[in-house]
């Protein structure tokens, strides 16, 4: 496992095979490797070594940890690159964020005003007489089988027209 990334490391290092301890230590998928061999670049004094180093490892380092390391050992100006990436992606990634909340925000805010359709506009009685609450054939006149019930027996009016006029006549 990681031990294992270490040791390969540690006999890179011993046999001064310093660009494949960079490789190893960024295959190792883990910061303590990487920053063993940053340690290890400090303590021998091989700043080109820590300036690669800190590329070849980017994903595994803490920005915080390499500011501190490169201020205490007076070498900023080698660790400015790899700051400066560092920094330019955060400000890119919280402009992402910035118009990704914004985005949300505003379409949150056009939902909340958005007005219901049915509340803007008048409501439409289609479904005619029947379509009160409480409305039944008897009071309505019709009924939603097709025959009048003021039809005689056995008669059949055709479904959706009116049925035949029983009224008084002149």
């Amino acid at each position: 496992g990681n031990n294992r990334w270490g040791q390969s490391v540690a006999l890179c290092k011993k046999d001064n095979l310093f660009k494949d301890a960079m490789e190893y230590a960024a295959e190792s998928k883990n910061a303590e490797v990487a920053e063993d061999l940053l340690a290890y670049f400090l303590e021998h004094r091989a700043y080109d070594c820590f300036a690669a180093c800190l590329f070849q490892c980017y994903d595994l380092l803490h920005p915080d940890v390499i500011l501190e390391l490169a201020w205490r050992h007076n070498i900023m100006d080698f660790a400015m690159p790899y700051l400066i990436q560092v920094m330019r992606e955060y400000v890119s990634k919280v402009d992402r964020l910035e118009e990704a909340e914004n985005l949300r925000i505003s379409e949150k805010k056009e939902t909340e005003y958005k007005p219901v359709v049915m509340e803007s506009q008048p409501q439409l009685m289609l479904t005619g007489p029947a379509g009160f609450p409480g409305a039944t054939p008897a009071t309505t006149g019709f009924n939603h089988v097709g025959a009048s019930p003021a039809a005689p027996a056995g008669t059949y009016t055709i479904p959706g027209q009116m049925p035949s006029y029983q009224g008084y006549s002149m």
